[in-house]
């Protein structure tokens, strides 16, 4: 039998099986019924049934087929095949169509395969198994030598951790990993990250995202240009524009560059931040070189380094460095920081401000507190002692309480209109004193432990006497709100910081070697 077939066969294409053979010498085609076996170029042709058309250099077969080129790939599974001799290229199609090849085993209806290139497409959907992750899209291409994919439309990568939906997908199976394009969400226990482009490595759970890039968890979302992950140490970087919500806190953080260590649940923001917190009575504003937000539930509270400004509706400040906890509502500010409260300044070492309801509450002042008041230029209500605790009512100031070294000079009116003149001035020394205030007017003074003061005409009043000790006034260097919300602005920036895990392989250069 084999002899007899050989006779109808051209070079390099070898008839090794089949029950039947007869010929047609008006088409010149070749008709093999049953167990039909044929070998070309180093592969191998099965299936129930062919037709070789000799003078178009197809060959059409039917019913199970299997090719295969050993220690290389199969082809199986399928009801019909069409195989160009010249091209190389076998369309198969039917209900299961499987190639397979050590890297993975792919799942179709019908696929076009090019045996000489080993690169194969389908468009019908399909999908694909590679060790643990398996993935499925409508149109596909496979380049086995490479061991890369690139797949379009309605694209799903699933994994034990995580499921990729994707419009367009690159994967490289030697690497593990895939590049995406267009719409793309990744869905994992921990999070949701949606981003317009990036790449993922399967095995050393690096990845990058930019175009939109946004990762989600139950309460807090973070969007930036760009945003970098290793998965393996709980780390992540966001470079421009990054946005940080926490809807538990009702806070919200932006800037330029982040950095955030999942283990300890901490971010760090820079390049321009800007932290905001909401409330339903007012919001806070907090601006600094950088800031440090902690969102571990047991201990979680926003850290600010140098340059530091906040602002709320009654009050603004400036410090070198601020520490905002989120559980008894603090703020503690380090480095000779300044509050301006409606027409007051308040001056220290350090504050302790607690705020209830969203509005400020108490102002503790630690050594070298100091209270000022402008009532017209150059002239100053002053209040000053190694401490001082700040009493508020609806963010207006309703006491003062000054303990140790207490100092004071109050400008008294002949009578409480805002249009009454100045008549004399009231200078005390003493251990301790009170002072309350009504509609930010002093309406009553206390004074303990051995007072010692003078009551002057204001005519008398020495120059000498004007100022105390420490008294400098700093209303120009209030912050500004457009400053604040000047941050919140999209801005351009480069990303040549960003360091990619992997780059496409250019057609697997070190194999040509």
């Amino acid at each position: 039998m084999g002899a007899q077939i050989s006779l109808f066969s051209q070079a390099k294409v070898e008839i090794l099986g089949g029950e039947k053979m007869y010929g047609n010498q008006i088409k010149n085609y070749l008709y093999i019924v049953k167990d039909v076996v044929i070998r070309h170029n180093g592969v191998t042709i099965q299936c129930d049934s062919a037709i070789r058309k000799i003078d178009d250099g197809i060959i059409e077969g039917f019913g199970n087929i299997f090719i295969y080129q050993a220690d290389t790939f199969t082809l199986s599974g399928g009801d019909y095949l069409v195989y160009d001799e010249a091209t190389k290229i076998a369309k198969v199609t039917g209900k299961s169509v499987i190639l397979k090849d050590q890297q993975m085993t792919l799942l179709t209806t019908s696929l076009n395969y090019n045996i000489q290139n080993q690169v194969g497409y389908y468009t019908n959907g399909a999908d694909i198994l590679n060790e643990n992750t398996r993935l499925k899209s409508k149109r596909g291409y496979y380049n086995r030598r490479s061991n890369s994919f690139n797949f379009k439309d309605n694209v799903v990568l699933k994994s034990p951790d995580y499921t990729m939906e994707s419009d367009t997908l690159d994967y490289y199976s030697t690497s593990k990993t895939a590049f995406f394009f267009g719409p793309t969400k990744i869905i994992s226990n921990e999070n949701t990250i949606v981003c317009n482009y990036g790449w993922y490595n399967t095995k050393t759970e690096k990845a990058q995202f930019s175009k939109g890039a946004t990762i989600y968890n139950d309460s807090n979302y973070i969007s930036a240009d760009s945003l970098i992950y290793d998965k393996k140490i709980g780390k992540g970087i966001g470079i421009g524009n990054i946005h940080l919500y926490d809807s538990t806190e009702r806070f919200e953080v932006f800037g330029q560059y982040g950095q955030y260590f999942q283990n300890q649940k901490l971010s760090i923001i820079s390049g321009l931040p800007l932290a905001v917190k909401t409330d339903p009575q007012d919001t806070f504003y907090l601006m600094a070189d950088s800031l440090y937000f902690s969102n571990d539930t047991s201990n979680r509270y926003l850290r600010a380094f140098h340059h530091t400004s906040i602002s709320q509706k009654d009050f603004k400040g400036r410090c070198d460095s601020l520490i905002y906890n989120f559980k008894d509502s603090s703020i503690h500010l380090f480095h000779s920081p300044i509050l301006w409260s409606s027409s007051n300044q308040i001056t220290g070492d350090t504050m302790r401000i607690y705020i209830r309801n969203g509005s400020i509450k108490t102002l503790n002042v630690f050594g070298n507190a100091f209270l000022a008041s402008e009532i017209k230029s150059e002239t100053y209500n002053q209040i000053s002692g190694r401490k001082m605790v700040n009493q508020f009512s609806n963010n207006k100031l309703s006491s003062v309480l000054v303990d140790g070294n207490a100092e004071s000079i109050y400008y008294i009116r002949n009578n409480e209109t805002d249009s009454a003149e100045y008549t004399g001035v009231n200078k005390v020394r003493c251990g301790k004193m009170n002072i309350g205030f009504d509609s930010s007017k002093v309406s009553s003074i206390k004074f303990y432990a051995e007072p010692d003061g003078k009551m002057y005409p204001i005519k008398d009043f020495p120059e000498t006497e004007k100022f105390l000790s420490g008294l400098k006034w700093l209303k120009k260097e209030q912050p500004l709100m457009e400053d604040f919300l000047k941050r919140k602005e999209k801005r351009s920036v480069t990303t040549t910081e960003i360091k990619k895990e992997s780059t496409k392989p250019k057609k697997s250069k070190k194999k040509k070697k």
